[in-house]
């Protein structure tokens, strides 16, 4: 959790499912980068019921950012056999460009040694500059190019270790 002037971001609430299931569906869904088959599958797979089901096994995955009340970007991550896969990260409109992902990206980091692993990782689609350039700016690393990968676009993987916490 953190908290900055007006910005707070936490674990998802159960109660706040519905919004953050909305929330997302109202980022994915105008992408024009992806095809409206991964649109369609990628928005259901943060489903109200999906995201309950995934607080309920592992609380920090699901971070959302609230500015003013007002529900601002969120971060949806999983744990991975000692990892942590980073599914989406995004803000709203309305909040680009306020450092929000960057500090959404800060918030999922701190809860790595909690979650015992040591390294995060993601993809972005290779035309997706805006989140690239935050990744690189939260010091991942591109390792990886896949041409034709999911629902048949080209995508970059990312990698950034984690300090384990003290033992």
């Amino acid at each position: 959790m953190e908290e900055n002037g007006d910005l707070i971001i936490a674990r998802l609430d159960p109660g706040d499912a519905d919004i953050v299931s909305t929330l997302v569906a109202s980022v994915i869904q105008p992408l024009t980068y992806y095809n409206a088959r991964a649109r369609s599958e990628e928005i259901a797979k943060y489903s109200t019921v999906n995201l309950h089901a995934m607080i309920a096994e592992d609380p920090d995955s699901v971070l959302i950012a609230v500015v003013n009340n007002e529900p601002a970007g969120f971060c949806i991550s999983k744990y991975d056999d000692g990892l942590i896969w980073l599914s989406w990260f995004a803000t709203t409109e309305r909040f680009r460009k306020k450092g929000i992902g960057r500090k959404l990206l800060t918030a999922l980091e701190n809860t790595v040694a909690a979650r015992r692993a040591h390294k995060i990782w993601c993809d972005t689609r290779t035309d997706n500059l805006a989140s690239q350039s935050v990744l690189r700016e939260a010091g991942f690393t591109r390792v990886g190019h896949f041409t034709n990968h999911w629902y048949g676009h080209d995508f970059f993987i990312w990698e950034k270790y984690v300090e384990p916490a003290p033992a």
